[in-house]
């Protein structure tokens, strides 16, 4: 991608700064959600979507980037996770007047936060738009996540962010969690997804995104937004996966064939795409 590198300690202080915020109100913006598992590249597909010209997306759901937000929109550094779970609506209606662009608001998504993100911004209707990030490759997907709950570090810097669980220790118990959360997690998405219009649901393999990121989120984007140029713009964007490619080697030479061996096991139903309603 073009651009200067920026390492994910600078784009998590940037996404939580004022200088981000629009001064809205945005009035029923239309919604993209990119509704991921882990290591499925929802991170670069938010960042595709902003330079693309559909809104400012990233984790706004997670605690970790919902609170610091709320507690500086609202001008109350006391809230609390709890308070802000209460106080749902509210986030959800300073979200959307401050990161809504052109009409566009865009989130990532986990299936664990979609309870949240219902109540914060409203549940689904007519002017949302999902996009389901999954990987084909499920043996590289659970070596990657083994690797980021092993080293704290999801993406290029040397940071742990705030609230990742970890691994003291990658043992046979890890590898099997990590396999039935992954295809439990991808099994939620499909379920939900299921009930919704397929006309507004994209299903996108993470190893075809990568490999032609901005053709490939246009591509998608013009099906929903005809009119919009979703030219490129100049934006810095930072490099993946670069510092753990030993720790990854390390756990797919040990654990490979057991997570393959995992993997064969998983009724077939928990991995198929969404169907129609």
């Amino acid at each position: 991608m073009a651009g200067s590198e920026m390492c994910f300690d600078d784009l998590y202080s940037k996404v939580l700064s004022s200088a981000l915020d629009r001064d809205g109100p945005a009035r029923n913006p239309a919604k993209i959600l990119v509704c991921t598992t882990p290591r499925t590249a929802g991170h670069t597909y938010c960042q595709v979507l902003q330079q693309i010209g559909l809104g400012i997306p990233t984790e706004y759901f997670q605690w970790q980037y919902a609170l610091p937000l709320m507690q500086r929109w609202s001008s109350d550094g006391t809230i609390s996770r709890e308070r802000l779970d209460r106080e749902a609506a509210d986030y959800g209606r300073h979200l959307l007047a401050k990161r809504s662009v052109g009409g566009v608001f865009a989130a990532k998504l986990f299936h664990q936060n979609l309870d949240f993100a219902n109540r914060s911004i409203g549940p689904d209707d007519a002017n949302s738009f999902y996009v389901f990030l999954f990987r084909r490759n499920k043996v590289e997907q659970t070596v990657s996540l083994l690797s980021v709950l092993y080293t704290g570090q999801p993406f290029d810097s040397d940071g742990v962010l705030p609230g990742i669980p970890t691994l003291n220790t990658i043992s046979e118990k890890a590898v099997r969690d990590m396999v039935l959360h992954i295809a439990s997690r991808g099994a939620s998405w499909r379920s939900y997804l299921a009930t919704i219009d397929p006309r507004r649901v994209a299903c996108v393999a993470c190893e075809d995104f990568v490999a032609s990121p901005y053709e490939n989120a246009r591509t998608t984007m013009r099906n929903w937004f005809p009119t919009l140029e979703l030219e490129t713009s100049a934006a810095a964007t930072g490099s993946r996966y670069r510092n753990d490619v030993a720790v990854k080697t390390i756990i797919a030479r040990q654990f490979g064939g057991l997570i393959r061996e995992l993997w064969r096991d998983i009724p077939d139903e928990m991995n198929e795409r969404p169907s129609a309603p």
